[in-house]
């Protein structure tokens, strides 16, 4: 009985870590990034926020995931080439596997150019090509 109480309490612990560590997307940060204009999305995100696991709907994602996600490649390029980690993982998923999935071949070409680990895992085992290859996104499984 004992192992089972403290069980319970060391999941509920995880489960609410899991949700104070990401913060909310709100609505005007979700349309500053459907822009793809760089300098609107400056004006909604601080820096800190770039690489912050950010809560959009039921998915925990980087601004640079969900823009690759998005196709929004001025943005995604912004962040790339100010520094921002391309290995950063949520829930597992890195902005490289995100790129393999939506078949974003730009943004995975110019991860790859900034260091992204191509055999990163995610919390299932699967790698960026994994991904590629399960959506069938043949031109991102080639460069992987």
């Amino acid at each position: 009985m004992k192992k089972i109480l403290t069980s319970m309490l060391l999941f509920g612990l995880i489960a609410l870590t899991s949700l104070v560590s990401a913060q909310q997307l709100n609505k005007n940060q979700r349309a500053a990034i459907q822009t793809d204009n760089v300098e609107t999305f400056k004006k909604a995100f601080t820096k800190a926020e770039y690489d912050k696991c950010m809560n959009v709907k039921e998915l925990s994602t980087t601004m640079l995931s969900y823009s690759i996600k998005y196709q929004k490649n001025n943005i995604a390029n912004f962040l790339i080439n100010n520094n921002s980690d391309v290995n950063k993982a949520c829930d597992g998923v890195t902005p490289l596997m995100t790129a393999a999935k939506y078949g974003n071949t730009v943004a995975a070409k110019n991860l790859l150019k900034k260091g992204a680990d191509k055999n990163a895992k995610d919390n299932d085992g699967k790698t960026a090509k994994d991904y590629a290859s399960e959506s069938k996104q043949s031109a991102i499984t080639a460069i992987l």
